[in-house]
């Protein structure tokens, strides 16, 4: 194993201050460093690189600046929408126009028609009466914004800001309500964000070397082959039983107004949480651990990736982390290797690794993330 200094940035912590990367927090991206450095590793300068699991768009907006062709799909359209709005080519026109856009938007403040509602519990339960009727107003009123670009930009503020301005908590895989919290008012919340987000617009325009805005597809890594790459960078989700539909169900249902739109999304989702279906055959690879709820069901949902995966590109980099559950440790970086030499890759190897501790009560136990080079 090597470059261990480089599990440092399999964490999203070293993106928050970045510009654009930080439009919207996800504490399960991945750090744009990452992405140069797994380049590094696989002798890739140029050409087009695709991402799976595009999620807030961490490897399509490395390779937009780097002058690389970017291909990503994700079943979420909270993913898509993120990755496409960061991505975007943005104009002097389009940042004047959303600073002139903000100094009005609340001059129509009025109770809105709009009702956001989500599969769970209604939203109103996580929020002030007054941060809620704002968040609904703000929803109906980015849709009336003529500039395109100025409403994506907007709506992405509104959704980035709800943790700041409710009364929960992202815990693991749910939401916890946190009455104490500290709840900032949604009028302030937005107007920072979209100054700053106008600030990073401006900067980023005076660069030089844009490349091309990536192609992305609301499609399933399990069944999409419809695309061609000299590699592949991603982290699929973890086996960890979280369901990311409703970890970012609230922002899921507000970006979409339709209150079904998590369970459409979990239907599509690599089965790493508890479903109708947390058992089922597991690869070889990984059959002394079919008994293990959802492990089956993960290693074979995996499998049908790294197949797409050979498809569409001869090399790539994933970053996975290792479980324990039913007591057992599972080395998921390990059975991935094996199970991708066997559809095709001519070699898998554990390129950068970083320790994390693995709270299953009553005790804690070590174990590790891992950043595999398949080639």
């Amino acid at each position: 194993m090597e470059s261990m200094e480089v599990g440092d940035y399999f964490t999203f912590e070293p993106a928050k201050g970045i510009p654009v990367h930080n439009w919207f927090y996800y504490k399960e991206a991945y750090s744009p460093q990452l992405v140069g450095w797994a380049l590094g590793e696989l002798g890739v300068e140029k050409g087009t690189v695709f991402d799976p699991f595009c999620g807030i768009g961490t490897t399509m907006l490395y390779a937009k600046g780097h002058g690389l062709k970017g291909i990503g799909i994700d079943v979420s359209p909270l993913a898509v929408f993120v990755t496409k709005t960061k991505c975007m080519d943005y104009s002097e026109k389009d940042a004047d126009e959303a600073e002139k856009e903000l100094k009005g938007i609340f001059s129509e403040r009025k109770e809105a028609g709009w009702n956001w509602d989500f599969e769970l519990f209604h939203p109103s339960r996580f929020f002030g009466k007054r941060n809620y009727n704002d968040i609904c107003y703000l929803r109906e009123r980015v849709e009336k914004i003529e500039n395109e670009k100025v409403g994506a930009l907007f709506l992405l503020a509104l959704l980035s800001i709800l943790p700041q301005t409710g009364f929960f908590i992202k815990d693991g895989g749910v939401l916890r309500e946190e009455p104490k919290k500290s709840a900032m008012p949604v009028k302030d919340a937005f107007k920072r964000k979209v100054k700053g987000m106008v600030k990073d617009l401006r900067a980023r325009d005076k660069e030089a070397g844009r490349g091309k805005e990536p192609e992305l597809k609301l499609e399933d890594a399990r069944d999409f082959s419809e695309a061609k790459a000299d590699a592949f960078i991603t982290s699929p989700p973890y086996l960890n039983n979280i369901d990311y539909s409703k970890v970012y169900g609230l922002e899921l249902s507000l970006l979409t107004m339709q209150k079904e739109s998590t369970r459409a999304m979990r239907a599509r989702e690599v089965r790493g949480f508890i479903t109708g279906e947390s058992f089922g055959d597991a690869p070889p690879e990984a059959a002394e651990y079919s008994e293990i709820p959802i492990a089956g069901t993960y290693f074979a949902d995996m499998e049908k990736v790294l197949r797409n995966l050979k498809r569409i590109a001869p090399c790539g980099c994933m970053v996975v982390g290792n479980s324990v559950l039913g007591g057992k440790h599972i080395p998921v970086d390990e059975i991935l290797i094996r199970i991708g030499e066997r559809v095709g890759f001519s070699e898998g190897r554990i390129a950068a690794v970083k320790e994390r501790t693995a709270d299953v009560r009553p005790q804690k136990l070590r174990t590790r993330e891992s950043a595999i080079i398949f080639s």
